[in-house]
């Protein structure tokens, strides 16, 4: 049926736990997925900072080696002298200065296995370096650049960082106060729709029920059950042992109701200790006289409501069933009401009688 579907939603206390539940699974899975994010985003941004920092250092190496190459091979000497008179003279090394780069004029001897410095800062002290090989003509140096810190951008990757966490926490704290709303509207439709007491269904919610019901029935040519439920004893337990027995007596029936029909029915408190039951979906023809009969069973069993007190909790059942008993909501519920109080004056009668039987 597809009405079912949107209509069976119960805010009892364990459903609102599941959702609850379910609500903070949900922020942390969020809130774990947009930390990865822009963890990633701010990796990624650092990394390329880093790239392009490299790029850079790597084109000023090579237009610093392209000028000393040229500036060697324009040299009336060739020599290590001349190198360093144009290192110290003819070349101007403010463009790596002005961008926090270090650098060094070296060359590896591999038999001492050092580095000998010509110019600049000694190569050791460049962290990871961008090296370029300076190819004169009758030797090779090696130049070196590398940032004064690292290669990241510290300050980028703090802005990024600081900016992430505060768009994660503002995320977060918008996705708590709209769950927290949902919850209180989930909370408002449990006091809307459901008995306090007992768990199950109000009276209006079971009304509007039967209504669609025999919309649905009217539609498909199906029919609608409806069955009445009244306690038989329970001014007796209230008056005897009071009201807070009482309430347990009532939540004992609802729990019996609820186990001795299918999730798809609807089971109501009607007031005080009244109940009905809405059997929904079922087709023409199909004979209720057995469920009766089960939900007399289920409620005639004597229940323990307190440590000490065990009671009789039996009920008179009456059923109305659409379109035979009744066309309408009113029709149908005061045809299964009838019922009942001919069932209750039925077991009043019997109970005269066995009464009557023991005098003799």
């Amino acid at each position: 049926m597809e009405t079912k579907s949107s209509e069976r939603v119960s805010y009892d206390i364990s459903t609102l736990s599941r959702l609850m539940k379910k609500d903070f699974i949900f922020v942390i899975a969020v809130f774990l997925i947009l930390l990865l994010i822009f963890t990633d985003i701010s990796i990624y941004e650092s990394f390329g900072s880093v790239r392009s920092r490299k790029l850079e250092a790597e084109n000023l190496a090579y237009l610093y080696v392209s000028d000393i190459t040229q500036n060697y091979n324009e040299a009336s000497t060739h020599n290590e002298q001349t190198l360093k008179n144009i290192l110290f003279g003819h070349i101007n090394f403010s463009a790596l200065e002005s961008r926090d780069y270090k650098y060094s004029i070296y060359r590896y001897d591999s038999a001492e296995d050092k580095y000998i410095l010509l110019y600049g800062t000694d190569y050791k002290q460049l962290y990871k370096p961008i090296s370029v090989t300076i190819d004169l003509r009758d030797f090779q140096w090696n130049m070196a650049v590398a940032p004064n810190g690292y290669w990241v951008n510290v300050h980028l990757v703090l802005v990024l960082t600081t900016l992430s966490l505060l768009l994660i926490c503002a995320f977060t704290i918008l996705t708590l106060l709209f769950l927290k709303l949902r919850q209180s509207n989930i909370r408002l439709a449990q006091l809307a729709t459901l008995d306090q007491l007992t768990g199950l269904y109000t009276k209006q919610t079971a009304i509007f029920t039967l209504k669609k019901e025999i919309d649905y029935a009217i539609r498909n040519g199906s029919q609608v059950a409806v069955c009445f439920i009244d306690m038989n004893n329970f001014k007796q337990i209230n008056d005897r042992y009071g009201h807070t027995v009482g309430d347990t007596a009532l939540s004992k029936v609802a729990k019996r109701l609820l186990e001795s029909v299918r999730p798809e029915d609807i089971v109501a408190r009607f007031g005080g200790d009244e109940f009905i039951i809405i059997f929904r979906g079922n087709n023409t023809g199909t004979d209720y006289l057995s469920t009766v009969e089960r939900i007399k069973a289920v409620l005639n069993v004597p229940a323990r409501l307190t440590t000490h007190i065990i009671a009789d909790i039996s009920a008179a059942v009456g059923i109305a069933v659409y379109p035979k008993d009744g066309k309408g909501v009113e029709e149908l519920i005061a045809f299964a009401d009838k019922a009942m109080y001919t069932e209750k004056a039925r077991i009043k009668q019997a109970e005269s009688s066995d009464s009557n039987l023991e005098t003799l």
